[in-house]
């Protein structure tokens, strides 16, 4: 039986920043593979594809769509169909894009969407695009030919799930087991820093994510999940041509291209690409529109998937900014305790939601945080969904509580009350007792004065600020934070990365601390100064 600390560490080693796994016995496995099928297969010359050139092609295909661990019978090997770029995306379907040389193979791969699965073309990496597009373009009957046999289908079958013996030339070498091989490009996905959390979900499934509940708080259209997939997989494939260096094996790490018959590298990077993939950020889908006499690729929309409380930014700006009109128009001079009453609780009103958008917290019943687990305003541990946790304090929400400190400071003398509780900051009724602040009591303020700052908008609850802070989080350049740091920042956590369990080094608290503190120019918030509150 494994003890809590084996399972905590083999709960991490699942999550974003863990260590990738070793190249070099990857690429190894995969050079037995490709030794495997040409000993199996016998591959010859011919004016035409051969069973060897199917079955490296259908190879390559399934390992890159993680799809060859769920070949245990002939029914499971799909028939791969190649379309034209005018044609809809469906499963198992391959295109080339021709606009300019060399041309770009995309296959089709499954969004989750609120409404089901929608497919959508995926360029093929860079490494893996020169054979599969000479295999596509080169030959006449490629529409079909791609397709095995039932006798080849069951040849293949046996190549994927009987036992490998290691190559002569492999021998003393290390090697994966080649499970572990099938699912490389799902074990590099999970342990990517990099990668967001909406195209993990598309290459894993939502439910397959280490933090699942962490899709619901970011979108993403699919032209900027296209980029983030086309590079990472990119840079999957470039480890393991890295990996091989020596001249005997790099040798035998080739193979015959089909019709043309020259060896070419398994994994080769492609130095000229497609303009349409080069565009920083985002990969449009593109549409081969014959419908003028004049035929030409078109961008077609992008479709959104993650969150669906997205937040206009301007919006949120512009809702804050009321806020701080009204603050200024009940500030005075010289107050009446009811005049400092309601002031007070406007500040705590404020002070929740700014709470909520500048650390991410979630609005539950009681909005605030105790005390005792606040240390010198700079982090503080709350109880969040079961679990404690630890939220980073910006310097703008310092001077924000600051200022609500001296406003309770002065109510008290004004009432000759002391407010005596072991929250932060709490609401004052008109019989002045202590009232605890909860999303449903803020609920209505913020439609009120969102609906005043945004007329005619949908409105919104509290929880859409947490929304707002991991959207920001994602698109944030600098710094830029790992889907791992987003994690953190939003207290997402699975056993073994719960308070106590791991440390933050000085270096991410610092990347945590330049982020929180740069949201309040993000948001214009308005500058605090010192008040007099009467």
């Amino acid at each position: 039986m494994m003890s809590n600390e084996a399972i905590k560490s083999k709960e991490r080693y699942k999550n974003s920043g863990a260590p990738f796994p070793n190249a070099r016995h990857y690429a190894l496995k995969l050079l037995a593979a490709v030794i495997r099928l040409k000993k199996l297969y016998k591959p010859s010359s011919s004016t035409k594809v051969t069973a060897y050139d199917r079955a490296l092609f259908n190879f390559l295909y399934l390992w890159l769509s993680d799809a060859l661990t769920s070949c245990r019978s002939i029914k499971d090997i799909p028939d791969i169909t190649i379309v034209s770029g005018n044609s809809p995306c469906q499963q198992h379907s391959l295109r080339s894009v021709r606009r300019n040389n060399p041309s770009w193979v995309e296959y089709a791969i499954a969004y989750p969407t609120k409404g089901g699965i929608n497919w959508q073309w995926q360029p093929i990496p860079n490494g893996l695009n020169h054979w599969f597009s000479d295999a596509i373009t080169k030959t006449l009957q490629a529409n079909n030919c791609w397709v095995m046999s039932q006798e080849e289908k069951e040849i293949f079958l046996r190549f994927i799930n009987d036992k490998w013996r290691t190559p002569s030339v492999l021998k003393g070498k290390y090697l994966v087991r080649k499970d572990v091989l099938f699912n490389y490009f799902k074990k590099m996905v999970q342990c990517d820093p990099s990668l967001t959390t909406p195209a993990k979900a598309v290459l894993l499934g939502v439910d397959n994510l280490h933090h699942s509940s962490a899709f619901h708080y970011q979108r993403r259209s699919s032209d900027q999940i296209r980029s983030d997939i086309f590079i990472a997989q990119t840079y999957y494939l470039d480890r393991l041509s890295q990996a091989i260096y020596e001249p005997e094996l790099l040798k035998l790490f080739s193979a015959a291209k089909p019709i043309l018959h020259n060896d070419s590298q398994i994994i080769r990077y492609t130095s000229k690409q497609q303009d349409y993939l080069c565009t920083s950020g985002k990969i449009p889908s593109l549409h081969y529109d014959i419908s003028t006499a004049k035929r030409n690729y078109i961008n077609t929309p992008p479709i959104f998937i993650g969150s669906i409380r997205y937040v206009n930014v301007d919006s949120v700006r512009r809702f804050f900014h009321e806020l701080h009109l009204q603050g200024q128009k009940l500030e005075q001079s010289k107050h009446t305790l009811e005049s400092l009453l309601k002031l007070y609780n406007f500040r705590v009103y404020e002070l929740a939601l700014l709470y909520i958008a500048l650390t991410s917290a979630r609005p539950t019943h009681e909005i605030t945080f105790k005390k005792e687990y606040c240390f010198d305003k700079h982090s503080a541990i709350i109880f969040d969904k079961g679990r404690y946790r630890t939220i980073w304090l910006c310097d703008y929400f310092r001077l924000a509580l600051l200022r609500y400190e001296l406003l309770l400071q002065n109510l008290q003398r004004h009432s000759s009350t002391t407010f005596d509780s072991p929250l932060m900051w709490f609401l004052i009724d008109e019989n002045l007792a202590v009232k605890p602040l909860s999303a449903k009591i803020l609920r209505p303020f913020m439609a009120k004065w969102w609906s005043k700052a945004n007329p005619g908008e949908v409105k919104i609850v509290p929880y859409h600020l947490r929304h707002f802070f991991s959207q920001h989080a994602l698109a944030s350049l600098s710094p830029t934070l790992t889907s791992q740091d987003i994690s953190r920042l939003m207290g997402h956590a699975n056993y073994g990365e719960q308070l106590g369990s791991d440390e933050l080094f000085p270096v991410v608290l610092n990347k945590f601390g330049s982020f929180l503190n740069k949201i309040p120019e993000f948001l214009n918030l308005a500058e605090i100064k010192g008040v007099n509150h009467g």
